[in-house]
């Protein structure tokens, strides 16, 4: 029993089209409960690169342009949702399966899908039965999780996780700069973010990648496979709360808050109006729509 806790191992639902209201129901109702949502998706890998330098060479700028170029061409394939309490495992996750991307049509790194597949991602199930991106964006915006201040988002180096979040949610491609992009984040999720990745990028024992930073410092995945979102984003939810509690125990997280890795700060100040956010207002009223857009 990990770190004392009784609680079970979360469960992952899978919401489909023929279950997605019912689906939205449980997420809106976990809302209220579950103060920390993780987030998590799966897209079609990179097929552009920023430029000819090494990426370490780039300025957060020119790594947006590259996020930029592969968040536009690109399809999302899923997304993950885990909810827990500050001190507990995750309660209950989603994993929204989305229906757009169609290896055989649209553009995608081979590895990445082959990779995907391997992981247990079926293709042609989400083509025959997954989510509307469309549908999907609305009951975001309805759901009340976007700007509320009282949600705290953790994720995983998610610089394309949030790209692809953005680009469904304002229905059109990405800002042309990294600080319209950044503001865009903090006008949906606000500026309550952790990055994992950029937590840890003082603790230069610890690997890079999710699942062996996550082994090295003896959090085991839970339920799931690697590469779904819904496992994945309970397994970045497990590694936050080891690595707070493990490393970071004196000196506290707060350093870390609205940080993302690669990219910079998110700016606050600039999230939904927090009383159609509380409300789960997604009318398309002007405090819902986004600062700036793409093209």
């Amino acid at each position: 029993m990990e770190g004392g806790l009784a609680n079970p191992a979360a469960e992952v639902r899978q919401v489909w089209a023929s279950n997605l209201e019912e689906e939205f129901e449980r997420i809106r109702s976990a809302k209220e409960l579950y103060p920390y949502v993780s987030m998590d998706t799966e897209f079609p890998g990179e097929i552009h690169t920023p430029s000819n330098k090494q990426y370490w060479e780039l300025s957060p700028s020119e790594r947006y342009e590259g996020i930029k170029a592969n968040v536009n061409a690109l399809h999302l394939i899923q997304v993950g949702l885990a909810f827990a309490t500050a001190d507990s495992r995750p309660s209950l996750a989603f994993e929204i399966n989305l229906r757009e991307f169609d290896p055989l049509v649209h553009p995608h790194n081979p590895k990445s899908i082959a990779l995907l597949a391997d992981s247990g991602i079926d293709f042609d199930r989400n083509r025959a039965e997954g989510v509307d991106a469309s549908r999907f964006a609305i009951l975001l915006h309805e759901s009340g999780l976007l700007g509320n201040s009282g949600i705290t988002w953790v994720t995983f180096d998610p610089a394309s996780d949030f790209g692809y979040l953005v680009k469904l949610l304002t229905a059109r491609d990405l800002p042309d700069t990294l600080s319209d992009f950044l503001r865009n984040v903090g006008h949906f999720f606000g500026n309550e973010v952790y990055d994992v990745k950029h937590m840890i990028r003082g603790l230069r024992f610890l690997p890079g990648k999710l699942e062996d930073m996550a082994r090295s410092i003896g959090v085991k995945r839970e339920a799931g496979s690697s590469h779904q979102a819904g496992s994945d984003s309970i397994l970045a939810w497990n590694a936050f709360r080891k690595l707070r509690d493990l490393h970071f125990s004196q000196t506290g997280v707060r350093q870390f808050v609205g940080v993302l890795n690669v990219l910079g700060p998110i700016p606050s100040g600039c999230g939904i109006n927090s009383a159609a956010a509380a409300t789960g207002d997604g009318s398309g009223s002007s405090s819902n729509k986004p600062p700036v857009g793409g093209n």
